[in-house]
Order: C-alpha cells, then structure tokens, then sequence
C-alpha cells in the first residue's frame, strides 16, 4: 500500500498555481458517482423488475393455455 506523506510547514501556492491545477469537472463528476443512489432505490429498478415478471407470467400463461389446448384437441381426435 501507499502511504500518504503529510507535508506540514508546505509552501503556500499561488493563487495562479492553483488555478492551473483546478478541476472542477473532475470533481464533480467524482462527487456524482459517489453520491448517486443505489439501484435498488431508484424507480426504473422496480419498473423493469415488474416488466420482467410480467413477461415472466404471460410466457407461462400461454404455455399452459396452449396445453391445454392440445389436450382437448387430443381427447377429441381420440373420441372420434
């Protein structure tokens, strides 16, 4: 690991320095990613979970329908 040097009696930096230096976007952009909210509190999580049910439910609802159409259609092939 890398130890962190605290300079205490450092040279104080201009005020040109500094601007130089400064990133603004760098840090907002870094304070966004750590302060963005978790997956699971955002209200597009929950939508597209209840999508994926959704689709889940109709797919088997129509594989059932569809056996027991097939089912009738045997038991009637079968009578006749």
């Amino acid at each position: 690991m890398t130890e962190n040097k605290i300079n205490i009696n450092r040279k104080k930096l201009s005020s040109q320095q500094v601007s130089e230096q400064e990133n603004l976007d760098g840090i907002l952009s870094k304070h966004q990613i750590l302060t963005k909210r978790p997956a699971y509190k955002q209200k597009r999580y929950y939508f597209l979970l209840f999508l994926i049910l959704l689709i889940a439910f109709l797919i088997y609802y129509t594989d059932k329908e569809g056996e027991k159409s097939n089912e009738e259609s045997t038991k009637i092939e079968q009578t006749n």
